[in-house]
Parts: C-alpha cells; structure tokens; sequence
C-alpha cells in the first residue's frame, strides 16, 4: 500500500460522493473504522443486514493482487485488499450497486422506496474498481486478468447484446432450449475431471434451469425425465473419454437412469442429476490420479492450480522434497515428457478452452497464460495443435 491513512479516507469519501455508492473500511480484525454511506441508505431496512454480511465476509482469504467482486442477492460489492510488508491491514469494501440489468418494474420499485443504491453496468462497476486500485496500489491492472479472477464478472467477457445474463433471460422468459455455450462446458470438465469447476456453472448447466425444453407433451414430468436421460448418456461419453473405464461408466450410467425412473417430482430428479455429474467428474479425477506416484500428481496439481503464473523446476523440486534432475527424471518417466513440456500443454489446453468459451482477445490469453509474446505463443500453440490459434477460434468457438 503507497498511501497513508488520511489518504485512503479522502480517496473512499470522493469515491463515495461521486458515484454515489457506500464505502467501507474494515481493518484486520474485523471493526468497521470508517464508512461513507447516505443518510437515505442508513434509514433503509437493508442496511442493517447488508452492513452485518459485509463485516463478517472473510476478506483475508482471498488474494489481494486485484479487486473481488461479490453479491448478496441483488446488490454487488467489490472489495481490495491493503497490505504492507505484507501485512494484511484491512479492506476497502465498496458497494452496494445494482445491476443495470434488473428489471424496469424492480428499478421503479426501487425508487419509489427512495433507495439510494445506485444502478451500474459491470463495466462501470470494474472501471471504479480499477481506479480505485490504482489510487491506493499506484498500479495499472489489466481489464482481462480481473474479470478472469471473478466469477462475477464473467458476464462481461462476451459481447454486450450477447451476454450471458441476457441468455439466460431469455431462457426463463421464452422456455427457449438448453444453453449449449454452458452444456459444452459442463461436458468438459466432467472429461477432465475438474470437480472443482463444477460450481461455476450451478446456474447456467443443462440441470440448472426449469426450462429444459419438451420432449413429452404428456407431461412435464416425463419430459425433464427423458432431457436428464439424454444428459446421462452425454456424461457417460464424456468420462469415457477422459479415461473412466468403459463398464464402470456404462454401469453408473444405468444406475442413474434407473433412479431417474424412480422419481417422482423434477426437484429430485434435477438433484440426482447434480449427483450424477459430481458422481462421474469425481471418478474421471480419481481414474486420472491412479495413473501417477503421489509425487508426480504433487506437481500435475500444483502445475493446474498456478497456470496462470510463474512455474519454475526449482519451486516444484521445493514441494516435493527433491533434487530437480531427480524430480524431472522421475517427471519424465512416469508421464513420457518433461516438465516444461508438460506445462506447455497445459496451457495450450486452458488456452483451447478460453478461445472456445470467451472473447479475450488472442494476445490476452497469450499474456494470461504466462507466454513472453504473441509469436511463441502462437508457435507453442501450433506445435501442440497444428494450428494457430485464430484458426482454432474460428473451428471451435461456438456462437454466443
């Protein structure tokens, strides 16, 4: 942090009296010392509770190289971490807003009880979250990094009249099909076995929304039966090819349909779907673990985990407790290429994704990615593919 106490006071009271939005500091041990808030807002029956989730939220877990934003039901918040010497000393809490998305009925509503929240697009929003960076950290932040780090704002990533929100409102309000955008990945993690992804998709999956679609005009029940039916069998696939074995998948395939049968309301039967697809994604993780010593699967972990920063033979060498020319003997023999090697593949595959899944531009993921230029980014990328990366965006890339 690169200013004083006083400073940051005067830079949250502009913030404040600017944009009309709410600031707060919190420091380490969880006091609010100071707060910038409307006298309208603290008459508000929310903002006692709003108040009591914005101290308890636990703001030190979190890394402090960027803003994170989060949300409590309608209102959003982004907050930044103050370090010295790396101490943590606090954090700056800014927010509530409201999403210019919501409703024109929910905005009048909102007026009509004098709310004092304003309504800010999450590009408005991740602009003051910037400035607000650079004023306290005197750094410049890259757009692209920060959306990639917040879940929240990963609606931004897409084009405006595209957006992810926007499709899925169109969702609830028309009962138009499942979003083959978040089936597509859904589908690609159960592959790879990435579990813990699974949460970033709760609601936007093919079992995330009432409106499946209609395969049985019967009855509705019967038709979110046969939609989970159809979406087993795609799981099935999936983990069969990121390496589950044939039977064990086709028997966990047939237990699950024959549960589906046994339902009888779409609320369980879109939680043993849920079930289903913790079920297999688990298995394909665990079938992929088998493979390896727990030495190797160490590295693999902690290579997933810091793809998007620096990886050194040394640092590996570190947490595994060996000399690097054992560990990249060891590396090399059990899994058939080196570490260099191998972690150029991994980001080569988290590159396919992001050109498949998102708009970042090409140079963007190449930075992202930890590549030194665009050229040896698309050299590595060529190497591992065949193609460069424009082209694979253009093969793959589903329209959004």
């Amino acid at each position: 942090m690169k200013i004083s106490s006083i400073d940051l006071q005067y830079i949250c009271q502009l913030i404040h009296e600017t944009h009309h939005l709410s600031v707060f500091y919190i420091n380490q041990f969880g006091e609010i010392v100071f707060e910038y808030t409307s006298k309208h807002f603290q008459k508000d029956s929310r903002y006692a509770p709003l108040k009591d989730h914005i101290r308890a939220y636990p703001y030190q877990t979190t890394p402090s190289v960027f803003p994170i934003f989060f949300s409590n039901a309608d209102f959003n918040f982004f907050y930044i971490n103050l370090k010295m010497d790396q101490q943590f000393l606090g954090s700056i809490i800014v927010g509530p807003a409201l999403s210019s998305e919501m409703s024109d009925t929910n905005k009048i509503n909102f007026y009509v009880e004098e709310q004092p929240i304003p309504y800010l697009h999450y590009q408005q929003f991740l602009t003051i979250s910037l400035f607000v960076y650079y004023l306290i950290y005197r750094q410049k932040l890259n757009k692209t990094m920060v959306i990639h780090n917040n879940q929240e704002l990963k609606p931004i990533v897409t084009q405006e009249e595209n957006t992810i929100l926007e499709l899925s409102n169109a969702r609830r309000n028309f009962g138009v099909h499942t979003n083959l955008y978040y089936e597509k990945i859904l589908l690609d993690f159960v592959k790879n076995g990435r579990k813990e992804k699974l949460n970033e998709l709760s609601n936007y999956s093919i079992v995330g929304e009432a409106e499946l679609g209609v395969l049985s005009k019967q009855s509705h029940l019967r038709s979110v039966q046969n939609l989970m039916i159809t979406g087993i069998a795609l799981i099935c696939r999936a983990a069969i090819e990121g390496g589950l074995n044939e039977e064990t998948a086709f028997t966990l395939s047939d237990f699950y349909i024959q549960k589906l049968e046994e339902q009888s309301n779409s609320l369980s039967i879109l939680s043993l779907m849920e079930e289903a697809i913790y079920d297999f994604t688990n298995r394909v993780s665990q079938s992929n673990k088998d493979k390896y010593s727990a030495t190797i699967i160490t590295c693999q972990h902690f290579i997933d985990n810091q793809m998007y920063g620096e990886i050194t033979l040394d640092h590996l060498a570190v947490i595994c407790h060996l000399s690097p020319n054992y560990l990249s003997s060891l590396f090399k023999k059990e899994v058939g290429m080196s570490i260099s090697e191998y972690i150029q593949q991994q980001r080569i595959d988290e590159a396919k994704r992001l050109l498949t899944f998102t708009n970042y531009p090409i140079s963007d993921i190449g930075s992202l990615l930890n590549f030194t230029d665009q050229s040896y980014f698309i050299k590595i990328f060529k190497k591992f593919t065949g193609i460069t990366p424009k082209q694979y965006r253009i093969e793959h890339s589903i329209k959004r």
